[in-house]
């Protein structure tokens, strides 16, 4: 073996390394365990204890440079991901359309308008950008109108923005560049906001990427207590104005014309006119008074009613209409006892449910009309409501001609949480010195500033309070504070109140410290994982990985003697490598991505097989150990490097077309397949250069071993017809119960919204769907009866909905309306709170999934593309390396199969297994990891084939080349598939709930996949080459 020194130095240094980086998760899970006895179980106690050892000295080596504070190696620790450690992951979307109108200065031209409502509905089923989706339909309206508008339009993209950067009469290629230029820009800003919003949260370990092409963007925060919190500051624009606040008696007058002329406008509710009729009938009893005649009809002597006069009847309606007050009905404004406006900037308030309808009154163009031309540029915005409050108040916002504030967030250079002289939580906000002389302006203009009325109760022209002017402090259009102005303020430096909580005012000063978004963002898809659900995954994932490890171990050593300890020394120092790994490149652990290291296991000794098998076949040939280790090796080289090179073209498929837990399935396959091949070819072969020189002794099998499966001559080739009938069964089987039971498509492909569920008895489930559903009922009536699922024990649940999918902005209505649901079916009565917390209890919602019906045709397009992309680059690389056509298709014939059947086989047993056979990302890697694992087998049987071949085309017939190759190869089939199958079962029966439809996918791909490698790979082969060579006589 050459270069034996270096490949011994590289594999000291990276074990070196790799203890080196797992040493700050060993440190950092010290002081989580002191932590731990010291709280007694209080949760906030251990957070307190954490904290305060944030900047404490946990780790050291005696040198200055490596000492570690435990802030520092928690940074540093293995990265669990959500659903080990818990927390949430959302993927954020920018909202290009909001972009698209801002750059044409929200212009509401019809053809611009049309295109947007267009490109909306095109968006939802195509996976192209929504800004090239907009340019196409614009493309489409514009020549359908003769094309003599271009984008340079001042209707359109004409605006000052854009002519500075290209002229006035820039080319639509130009315009359409620019923006698109534009739209890129805003998603790398938003991207920067909200890592630094999330660096300023303090959460550890956040993962903040961009998702290229996609105008998406992933955040996953580990161990985050309160997603709903999150959310919020996620989404905030952030975007703080200033601006001055009208006081109430100067504008709140125009609010009685706004009600007189509504009053032509809007139809008087039908339950209004119920109402007065109520009334009137009870007046009318009391008074002898006959409703009949107010309401314009009397009884005739037949007692049937017939019209009396048509005018008495209009004289009813006007005299609804006149009673009817559609602003004062919903609206209170804010007066004192004598009638006269309360002092301040408030005009009224009004429920939070009525505020849309009110806006709406006051944007109509007539209603605006009746503005003095003084207050023509007016803004209205309410306040921001108080905690348990339902109400909220009107300010009138002072606007311009520009629709610019006097001042904006943008010079904020520090703001945190403190207390007002009160003591209550308020936010103190710093400017630069821009921002400072700019606030001085202001609150002295403010400060000298004479009413514009004369206003009868308020002559000394200041307010009741002898106060003079107001400023409104609004965040995304939400007025937070109204504080008066009594003098100037130099320095820059103000307070924001607003009845905060500490926890509120802390919030706000993160978003505003961190930077406004440039355009609005929602929130595509979200999963949080409570602590509890992800403590158990850990549980339930080292328990499996340990048995799994030592079953493996115990059956190498079992089967191949000294040989099998040497392997079982490389499958150590392989899960020293892959973890190492993970830690250096701060790569995040997912409960897929365990299950890919369990099932690594299974796989790396596949490696060490095929070299075994082939030094004990160079041993019956009768040649010495170290001859025949050295050709064992050689002969096994092309087998193994192909066998798992294909293995890591699924892998790296699957990191690119993979988000979240799935990426993180594909990083430790991709990690776990490199080190494995580094182990199993140099690291064992160092062991026996050095037990060869001690003249030691070197065994490759035991007595239970030593003669099983020598000789074997099945003839495979002669049986392939039988093999095509049973395959063509279970296709037809698989294929007949797609199409008529379906599977079961989890949210990632039909969008929804999904819950875990842990109760503290077992349930009913179909109870549970009931009740549940009716509480989820649109404004239409319509009932959306929830999927419900028993998840392992029966009382834990998912329940799974499609109501609003496509609405953002509600996840806590539906959480509640959720509760409402199943609150009752808890044998110990629990409140909302307890229930939405997802702390460390075990029972409420453990859980949650939402995933929007675009991102949900994404995922399904990306898988697609996934299994596409992988059985073309499979073809090819086979159609490279063996040069034949027919190889290529044998391969692709067999996994093919494999695919159906597994596709049937969930759908035959959804709903008969006690565990879930939900068709979502994981079985899109399970379907790849079947394709890899199916195709390691196929290519080492073709390998050897190839290799027979050259021996034996002459001598032998190729159905006897075909079947001595595969023959030959049929107990590395078997060790293998018997040991990766211990493997997955192990993981099935011991590994968490959530998983196991995952490995059950995996699983089954395993024994169709060994099962297709033999009696269809290879024997598709032969048929196709026999067919070409009678076609070419």
């Amino acid at each position: 073996m050459q270069n034996k020194g270096v490949i011994r130095l590289f594999a000291i240094v990276f074990a070196v390394v790799c203890l080196w980086e797992l040493s700050f998760t060993y440190f950092a899970n010290q002081v989580e365990n002191d932590a731990t006895e010291v709280a007694a179980g209080d949760a906030e106690r251990k957070q307190n204890y954490l904290d305060s050892m944030l900047t404490q000295e946990v780790y050291s080596l005696g040198f200055e440079s490596m000492t570690y504070t435990y802030a520092e190696v928690k940074d540093r620790e293995l990265n669990l991901g959500l659903d080990l450690r818990g927390g949430m992951n959302v993927i954020m979307e920018v909202s290009v359309r909001d972009i698209l109108h801002l750059l044409a200065d929200d212009t509401q031209d019809p053809m611009f308008m049309q295109a947007l409502a267009r490109t909306d509905s095109a968006s939802t089923s195509s996976q192209d950008a929504y800004v090239d989706l907009f340019f196409q339909e614009f493309d489409a309206i514009l020549a359908k109108s003769g094309g003599v508008r271009k984008y340079a339009d001042p209707g359109f993209f004409g605006t000052q923005r854009i002519t500075e950067r290209i002229g006035f009469n820039a080319t639509n290629d130009q315009v359409k560049t620019l923006v698109s230029q534009y739209v890129s820009d805003a998603v790398d800003e938003v991207y920067t906001v909200l890592k630094a919003r999330i660096d300023q949260f303090g959460v550890i370990q956040p993962n903040v990427q961009r998702l290229e092409g996609s105008g998406r963007i992933l955040v996953e925060l580990p161990g985050v207590k309160d997603p709903e919190r999150v959310k919020e500051i996620l989404q905030q624009t952030a975007r703080l104005e200033f601006w001055k606040a009208y006081k109430a008696y100067e504008i709140g007058n125009y609010l009685s014309d706004v009600n007189e002329r509504l009053r032509g406008i809007v139809e008087v509710p039908e339950e209004f006119k119920k109402a007065v009729a109520a009334q009137s009938a009870s007046d009318s009893t009391d008074s002898g008074f006959d409703a009949s005649e107010f309401a314009g009809i009397e009884e005739d002597s037949t007692g049937e009613t017939t019209e009396v006069d048509s005018a008495a009847a209009m004289a009813e309606a006007d005299s609804l209409q006149n009673m009817f007050n559609p602003i004062w009905t919903i609206f209170s404004p804010n007066l004192d006892q004598n009638n006269s406006w309360q002092a301040g900037p408030f005009i009224g308030y009004a429920q939070v449910k009525d505020t849309a309808l009110i806006n709406s009154y006051l944007r109509m163009p007539e209603i605006r009309s009746l503005l003095p031309a003084q207050f023509r540029y007016v803004k209205w915005a309410w306040n921001r409501p108080t905690k348990g409050s339902n109400f909220v108040g009107l300010v009138a916002l002072a606007g311009n001609r520009d629709n610019s504030p006097e001042l904006e967030g943008d010079v904020i250079t520090d703001a945190r949480q403190d207390f007002d002289q009160m003591g209550r939580p308020n936010v103190s906000i710093a400017m630069n010195a821009v921002g400072s002389n700019l606030w001085k302006q202001l609150t002295g203009r403010l400060a000298e500033e004479q009413d514009i009325f004369d206003v009868p109760g308020h002559p000394s022209q200041l307010d009741g309070n002898g106060k003079r002017g107001y400023i409104a402090i609004t965040l995304d259009g939400v007025v937070y504070s109204a504080p008066s102005v009594n003098s100037e303020i130099p320095g820059g430096r103000t307070e924001i109140s607003g009845s905060f909580t500490v926890e509120e005012a802390k919030d706000l000063a993160t978003v505003l410290r961190a930077g406004k978004l440039p355009v609005p963002t929602h929130i595509v898809q979200s999963e949080v994982v409570g602590p509890t659900l992800g403590e158990e995954a850990i549980r339930a994932s080292f328990n499996s990985f340990l048995i799994a490890l030592i079953v493996v171990m115990l059956y190498m050593i079992l089967y191949y003697n000294f040989a099998g300890i040497v392997a079982d020394i490389s499958l150590i120092l392989n899960m020293l490598f892959i973890f190492g790994m993970l830690a250096s490149m701060k790569a995040v652990l997912t409960l897929p991505g365990m299950a890919g290291i369990v099932l690594t296991i299974g796989m790396a000794v596949d490696a060490n097989v095929i070299i075994y098998e082939r030094i004990r076949e160079e041993l019956s040939n009768g040649k010495d150990v170290r001859l025949a280790i050295r050709d064992g090796y050689k002969y096994s080289y092309s087998a193994i490097i192909d066998a798992n090179l294909t293995t890591l073209i699924t892998a790296i498929i699957l990191y690119v077309f993979g988000t979240g837990p799935i990426r993180g399935f594909a990083t430790t396959l991709i990690i776990g397949i490199l080190s494995s091949l580094f182990c199993a070819i140099f690291v064992t072969r160092l062991v026996y250069e050095w037990r060869l020189s001690k003249k030691a002794k070197v065994t490759f099998s035991t007595k239970f071993s030593d003669g099983w499966m020598k000789n074997v001559n099945f003839d495979i080739i002669g049986k392939r017809k039988t093999a095509y009938v049973i395959s063509a069964i279970l296709i037809v089987i698989s294929l007949g119960s797609l199409f008529t039971k379906g599977l079961n498509q989890g949210v990632d492909f039909v969008g929804g919204r999904s819950y875990t569920i842990r109760f503290d008895q077992p349930v009913d489930i179909t109870e549970i769907g009931e009740s549940v559903g009716a509480q989820l009922v649109d404004d239409d009536g319509e009932v959306y009866t929830p999927i419900v699922k028993t998840l392992g024990e029966s009382s834990q649940i998912v329940l799974t909905t499609k109501y609003k999918v496509a609405e953002t902005g509600v996840d806590a209505e539906i959480q509640h309306k959720v509760y409402e649901g199943v609150k009752g079916f808890f044998k110990t009565p629990v409140s909302e709170e307890v229930f939405m917390a997802q702390g460390d209890e075990a029972i409420g919602l453990v859980a949650s999934r939402q995933v929007g019906p675009t991102i949900a045709d994404d995922i399904e397009r990306d898988a697609f593309w996934a299994v596409l992309f992988s059985l073309l680059a499979i073809f090819l690389y086979i159609l490279i390396r063996f040069s034949k056509w027919q190889y290529s298709l044998g391969a692709v014939a067999a996994l093919l199969h494999d695919v159906i059947i597994v596709f049937g086989i969930f759908s035959i047993f959804d709903g008969v297994l006690p565990f879930q056979l939900e068709v979502d990302q994981a079985f899109v890697a399970a379907i790849l990891t079947v394709i890899g694992y199916s195709l390691n087998d196929t290519v080492v049987v073709f390998d050897r084939v190839r290799e027979y071949f050259g021996h034996y085309h002459k001598k032998r017939a190729m159905s006897s080349i075909l079947n001595s190759a595969m023959n030959g190869t049929l107990s590395r089939t078997v060790n293998t598939s018997m040991t990766t199958m211990v493997v997955l079962l192990i993981i099935l029966f011991f590994g968490g709930d959530s998983i196991r439809g995952f490995i059950f996918a995996i699983t089954v791909g395993v024994l169709v996949g060994t099962y297709s490698s033999l009696f269809v790979a290879t024997p598709v082969m032969f048929d196709a080459t026999k067919s070409d060579k009678e076609d070419d006589k």
